[in-house]
């Protein structure tokens, strides 16, 4: 019965797999700080090097399933056609999983194991590209072309979760870093834009009276443009150029949080949840311009990695947690309301986001304070998620309150 419910609707199963990842992953990454910083706890022996198993897991191992989670939910809506059938997403689910249970094993047993799972986790996510790309050529709607980009996205993203697995089994640098590059640049980042620029205004228009949607056709462009070009100097080592990429993608981000109504929307908590998570990115592009400027002016220090983890943790995990809320709310028939466990968890995500930030930024006569602030990150993270993980994880595994089907 359990198994039938989970299966009731493609959300409810990539979201409960993602919701296990959400603490498997940083559970993981705990126990390997630990072993770095705290002298009295062993070093975890793994096959692959912990920071390229933490880039992974945190760009393809988890959101993906979330990824896939919305888009096999929303996709056949936007396109006016019929939903996904039930061995189809089970598939995609399915070689996923098991693909990422062979790379949890290949860390303990060995690199082949790692780079086997790594690739038939790539393998159920073309499948799902495949899937997804059926949906879109069945379509008949004439404005169909918007559903292309999120898609293009996806695709991206397994692009880069190749490139991962081709670093695991030549072990060439220069695919780690391209891996890195494609899955921040050309699959979250620009995915997560988009989506933003799609729901935050309809969202805001739908429960603040008085609402003015902005939307001009210009600004998601520009946007992208931006992310683009940072990405493309990034994948050339050209970082101290994307000064002008990050520049005006912070102004475009900071002017949408501004006229979306940020202010406004703390009003209602569900709905703030967005434009908080949002207004990350202003931050991040703003971290990212002062890291070119510090590079620039020769200064004796630099942000080191705050940029990305603003971006990462602040931006796409405070958004991801905030869509997954309010689709698994609206999903199981109960009310759009954030509860105080959905609150926990969002005011919990900004705390390990503020706390990853500050370990990067150099103390006066003190060097930084990266250990500690770093295993604060990692707790806090572990905080938010375990109470959010089974909260949910309790939905899926229930009916809709409202007895209607999915």
């Amino acid at each position: 019965m359990k198994l039938q419910q989970v299966l009731a609707a493609p959300h409810r199963l990539f979201f409960l797999i993602g919701a296990i990842q959400l603490v498997v992953s940083v559970l993981l990454w705990l126990v390997v700080l630990a072993g770095r910083f705290i002298p009295a706890v062993p070093v975890l022996s793994l096959a692959v090097d912990d920071t390229s198993i933490h880039i992974f897991l945190m760009l393809y191992g988890l959101f993906t399933f979330f990824v896939f989670g919305f888009l096999t939910t929303v996709f056949p809506r936007w396109l006016a056609t019929e939903a996904l059938g039930r061995p189809a997403y089970a598939a995609i689910a399915g070689l996923m999983t098991t693909g990422l249970t062979g790379y949890y094993l290949g860390l303990f047993i060995g690199r082949d194991l790692a780079f086997a799972g790594s690739a038939l986790f790539a393998a159920g996510w073309a499948l799902g590209l495949w899937m997804l790309g059926r949906v879109w050529w069945r379509s008949r709607r004439p404005d169909k072309r918007f559903a292309l980009f999120p898609l293009a996205c996806v695709t991206a993203g397994c692009a880069g979760a190749v490139v991962h697995a081709l670093w695991l089994w030549t072990s060439q640098p220069g695919l780690r870093h391209a891996a890195t590059v494609i899955g921040v640049w050309l699959y979250l980042v620009p995915l997560i834009v988009a989506v933003s620029h799609r729901m935050i205004p309809f969202f805001s228009a739908s429960v603040l009276k008085d609402y003015k949607v902005v939307r001009p056709n210009w600004t998601l462009p520009a946007t992208l443009l931006c992310v683009v070009a940072h990405c493309l100097l990034a994948l050339i080592d050209r970082s101290s150029w994307t000064l002008w990429a990050d520049l005006p993608l912070a102004g475009l981000a900071g002017w949408h949080s501004v006229r979306w109504g940020l202010l406004r929307s703390l009003r209602v908590p569900l709905l703030g949840m967005l434009h908080i998570s949002f207004a990350w990115l202003f931050v991040a592009m703003s971290l990212y311009t002062a890291q070119c400027l510090l590079q620039w002016t020769g200064a004796g220090f630099d942000l080191g990695l705050a940029p990305m983890h603003a971006l990462g943790i602040g931006f796409i995990t405070g958004m991801v947690v905030a869509m997954a809320s309010r689709v698994s709310l609206g999903h199981s028939g109960r009310p759009l309301v954030a509860d105080r466990i959905v609150l926990w968890t969002f005011v919990l995500v900004q705390l390990t986001a503020v706390a990853r930030v500050l370990a990067e930024i150099p103390l006066p006569g003190h060097g930084y304070a990266y250990p500690g602030f770093v295993l604060l990150a990692a707790g806090l993270w572990l905080a938010a998620f375990i109470p959010w993980s089974f909260h949910f994880g309790a939905i899926y595994l229930r009916p809709r309150l409202d007895g209607a089907d999915g």
